[in-house]
């Protein structure tokens, strides 16, 4: 079998669940890795097929979304291209945690695709929200990463 697995690189955390999650992908077929994201210090220790800054999240002093740093680094026409030539349709799997040009791309070719993540459960109304709700929060959580299942964990 053939795996696409996408991870998100802006913080750790998508980082250190993949190199737990990777050695039993691996044990199911051939694994490619698209790290996407420039916001990350962890290294993730296994070869890296292909490499994007993507559509990098920042985030604020108090943990909240930095939106005027997310939309600096938007390159829409770059995006648009990377989302067109990235060759989902050449695996028999796509995983995605929390990244959005393997999304987008899915979504434009018509290629099922497993959100999987702690992002992914929020797909669910039973996942537990906050008494305070950010509008904003709760579109990009359904939005950002679309997907035709959805493993969510947390």
């Amino acid at each position: 079998m053939k795996i696409f697995y996408a991870i998100q690189a802006t913080g750790n955390g998508h980082i250190s669940r993949a190199m737990e999650l990777l050695p039993h992908l691996q044990s199911y077929g051939t694994v490619d890795i698209f790290l996407s994201g420039a916001n990350s210090s962890l290294v993730l220790d296994a070869p890296v097929k292909y490499r994007s800054n993507g559509l990098s999240l920042f985030y604020n002093c108090s943990g909240g979304l930095d939106y005027w740093k997310i939309m600096k680094g938007y390159q829409p026409f770059k995006l648009k291209k990377e989302i067109q030539e990235l060759p989902v349709e050449k695996y028999d799997l796509v995983i995605n945690d929390f990244e959005y040009i393997t999304a987008a791309s899915c979504a434009k070719k018509k290629i099922h695709s497993v959100q999987f993540g702690h992002q992914g459960s929020f797909q669910s109304n039973k996942t537990p929200r906050p008494e305070n709700k950010s509008s904003i929060g709760e579109w990009v959580l359904k939005n950002y990463v679309r997907a035709t299942h959805h493993i969510g964990l947390h």
